[in-house]
């Protein structure tokens, strides 16, 4: 008889809920994926109705339900005690339903699990970065022979999250979701304008992190994190969302991006203390920071690095089981990144002959022909292939795509597909083999989650993956996952064995998860082509 475990995190934000079979994750999806609520906070309900009708499953074949945090834990920093055991009592509510067995893991334990059990690493240095998770920002912990073992943390309101969180506020963009923009917007500014004034807002010495508790507010505040003596500090009145973005808001994320980094290579430099070893896996929000990511093995602080699919508090459903597993003869999990539902060609069908549109269905080899002449061409194609990607990341199943050396792709995809601000860069998948033709590197990044150099000779060929500041997050492809076999056509056609890949999705919105999804934002933006499985769609114009 199989053995079943659930693993679920909810009511901070990106819910998500995965299943084990056997000791193999075998699913995992969040629940903004099915709700189109981004960052979906509230319980996993639709994940786990879906995870017990697929696998055909009832309360009594779960053996356990894992819990990414402590709940109990979070009472030491709540101000309201009554309040949070209301929370602490709705949690084990809506986890008793799934099964009467219940493991809860510490938050960063959690992370740090995740992290070292989803690399190749027998021994790493961990470090679990985030804003807030129970009572403690950072983790720091080392994994040996397949466990885990926590070596120091860093307690709250100092937090390197909550840091980038309340500046990413400040410039008008929404915690938790615009992290990525100020990333982006950073490689436009001159971090010198802001220095001075950084260095009274965020430091790592001696082992110490301090934020600076005059200037931000998260620690007394639930709508605010931060106060008008920011402003006074920086000379500068915080943006708001519609407001111009000015040089000065370009210079103050570069700042902000300077002082993040400045820190966080401090901690890692001085956590190598703690655990003298060369590989470093890399957990927590924090962890999405590629910027910051992509510097870390070519500035020498560590031989390898890995980040996980979702680093962040989505894969910590998966963290907690595998800390309740908690067995180094259980092996590596599965690192691939399609853990979520998926749809016959005959579902794709039905929607399809719904419409008045017009489609082909090909063998896939034809199809992979017909697809590389079309971005050849330089149309923009959706592509919608098999399981859907666990985590924040596009990696080739729910994915747009398009010739990275076309002049002013970028522009178009940001303008009348994405429907975004024109300064966020776009990242290229490449094959890993030729990945250091093309890049600066000659890591395996799978998951698209480090920043590194363009090589100079195609800085100006591969226009549309190349940001202001001659980089790109990359995303390296091995055979394993089915969009390789497109970019080996892509590259009979032009030459290279790169794409411009970006989530299918536009702004404000979440991942397309259903046909009908894919066939809803086709037809509202201008992408050229939509491809689902082996069935080609065209619009009738």
């Amino acid at each position: 008889m199989s053995k079943y475990i659930i693993g679920v995190t909810a009511y901070y934000h990106d819910s998500s809920a995965c299943l084990f079979k056997d000791n193999q994750l075998v699913f995992a999806c969040e629940e903004e994926k099915f709700t189109g609520i981004k960052h979906d906070s509230s319980f996993p309900n639709s994940v786990i109705n879906y995870i017990f009708k697929k696998y055909n499953l009832s309360k009594s074949d779960i053996e356990c339900v894992c819990y990414y945090e402590d709940p109990k834990l979070r009472l030491k920093r709540s101000k309201s005690y009554f309040k949070s055991l209301k929370n602490v009592m709705k949690v084990w509510y809506n986890l008793k339903k799934i099964s009467d067995k219940i493991h809860y893991t510490p938050h960063h334990i959690s992370h740090m699990t995740y992290s070292y059990l989803s690399s190749n690493f027998d021994n790493a240095l961990i470090v679990s970065i985030d804003g807030v998770g129970e009572t403690s920002t950072v983790s720091i912990g080392k994994g040996e022979n397949g466990i885990v073992t926590q070596l120091k943390t860093i307690e709250y309101p100092n937090s390197f999250g909550l840091f980038y969180s309340a500046m990413t506020a400040f410039l008008g963009f929404k915690p938790n979701e615009g992290e990525y923009k100020v990333m982006g917007l950073a490689s436009y500014g001159n971090p010198s304008i802001y220095r001075r004034q950084m260095m009274k807002l965020l430091n790592y010495w001696s082992g110490e992190l301090t934020t600076n508790m005059k200037y931000f507010t998260w620690d007394r505040s639930k709508n605010m994190m931060f106060n008008e003596k920011l402003e006074k500090l920086l000379k500068l009145e915080n943006r708001l969302p519609n407001d111009e973005i000015t040089q000065e808001h370009m210079d103050l994320a570069s700042a902000v991006q300077e002082a993040y980094e400045i820190a966080l290579f401090q901690l890692l430099k001085e956590s190598k203390k703690l655990y003298n070893c060369e590989n470093l896996c890399l957990g927590g929000g924090c962890a999405y920071n590629g910027t910051a990511n992509g510097k870390i093995v070519s500035e020498g602080l560590f031989k390898h690095l890995w980040i996980p699919l979702a680093p962040s508090d989505a894969g910590s459903s998966i963290g907690s089981c595998l800390d309740y597993l908690k067995s180094p003869q259980i092996g590596r999990m599965s690192t691939n990144p399609f853990l979520g539902p998926e749809f016959t060609n005959e579902e794709i069908l039905q929607v399809l002959r719904k419409s008045d549109i017009s489609y082909k269905e090909y063998s896939r080899n034809k199809m992979l022909g017909v697809v590389s002449k079309h971005l050849k061409d330089g149309l923009v194609v959706g592509w919608f292939q098999g399981r859907i990607e666990f985590g924040a990341r596009a990696l080739g199943n729910r994915s747009i795509l398009a010739d990275p050396t076309l002049p002013g792709m970028k522009d178009k995809i940001n303008k009348v597909i994405k429907r975004r601000e024109g300064f966020r860069p776009f990242a290229p998948m490449v094959i890993f083999n030729k990945q250091s033709t093309y890049f600066e590197s000659s890591e395996y990044i799978p998951y698209m989650n480090q920043v590194v150099k363009v090589k100079p000779e195609y800085m100006d060929k591969l226009l549309a993956v190349t940001h202001v500041d001659g980089t790109a997050r990359v995303q390296s492809v091995l055979p394993y996952n089915p969009i390789y076999d497109l970019l080996l056509e892509f590259e009979k056609e032009s030459g290279y064995p790169v794409l411009l890949n970006t989530s299918f999705n536009v702004k404000d919105k979440t991942m397309v998860l259903t046909p009908q999804d894919a066939m809803n934002t086709f037809f509202d933006t201008d992408i050229d082509v939509l491809v689902m499985n082996n069935i080609v769609v065209y619009k009738n114009n």
